[in-house]
């Protein structure tokens, strides 16, 4: 009995250490590929789109990084948009650089890809979700004086396929995000620089938030990760017993 007493333990804290840190998933009518011709010239599958994860500080409990265990981001995919492989990036941040450096911090770590079918006839959003919300991922420091009140890195998404049936869903909640996002261009076939920071204008008004569907699961540390919490865990009840 004691020994099932003490799993229990582990599996509820287990559970609770991995925290939604971070969701934007209010969705709009628009979508981004930074791959593709057009609001970017030419198409060029060697680019990047970063968008920043701003997480409360009541959420971070003081501490300066997050242990990641789950993310997820939303791909738009119109009627019939080919086959894509996906691939996901992090990066850190800096809040004083002289330009044309911008307060992304290249190069930038990429951790998934993920391949997409054809798309079907309807339109759709693809949730590709990276992570088990348990095993860690990667850990990420945060910037904290970037934007007041948040802790904050970034994450990237790119297309193998620069059609721009496939798309980054843009977002407008509910998580607060900057409006603003960064791309990375190594073969200077839209910039000048490796880098550049981004809002979106279109002919199209309201134009859409620089934000995009991400939501980020983890643990914030040096508080303890999910072994820590197990073995607190354990502790606390070995010493009631």
């Amino acid at each position: 009995m004691r020994k099932l007493l003490i799993a229990a333990a582990l599996l509820a804290t287990s559970v609770a250490c991995g925290d939604t840190l971070y969701s934007r998933t209010t969705e709009t009518g628009f979508r981004y590929n930074p791959a593709a011709a057009g609001t970017t010239t030419p198409a060029d599958p060697a680019r990047i789109a970063f968008d920043d994860v701003p997480i409360p500080v009541d959420r971070l409990g003081g501490d300066n990084k997050v242990e990641v265990t789950r993310i997820t981001v939303g791909i738009r995919r119109l009627a019939n948009a080919p086959a894509t492989d996906v691939m996901l990036y992090y990066s850190t941040l800096t809040t004083d650089v002289t330009a044309p450096d911008t307060n992304l911090d290249l190069p930038a770590t990429q951790f998934a890809i993920a391949s997409l079918a054809a798309n079907g006839a309807s339109s759709t959003t693809q949730l590709v979700t990276i992570g088990n919300g348990v095993d860690p991922l990667f850990t990420a420091d945060l910037n904290e004086t970037l934007f007041s009140g948040f802790g904050t890195f970034a994450i990237g998404v790119g297309f193998s396929n620069a059609n721009n049936n496939n798309g980054w869903r843009i977002t407008s909640g509910a998580d607060a995000n900057a409006n603003v996002f960064w791309l990375y261009d190594p073969g200077h076939t839209s910039q000048a620089n490796d880098e550049g920071a981004y809002f979106f204008n279109n002919d199209n008004p309201p134009n859409p938030p620089a934000s995009f569907y991400i939501t980020v699961e983890g643990t914030p540390v040096p508080e303890p990760s999910m072994l820590g919490c197990m073995a607190m865990a354990s502790f606390a009840l070995l010493r009631r017993r």
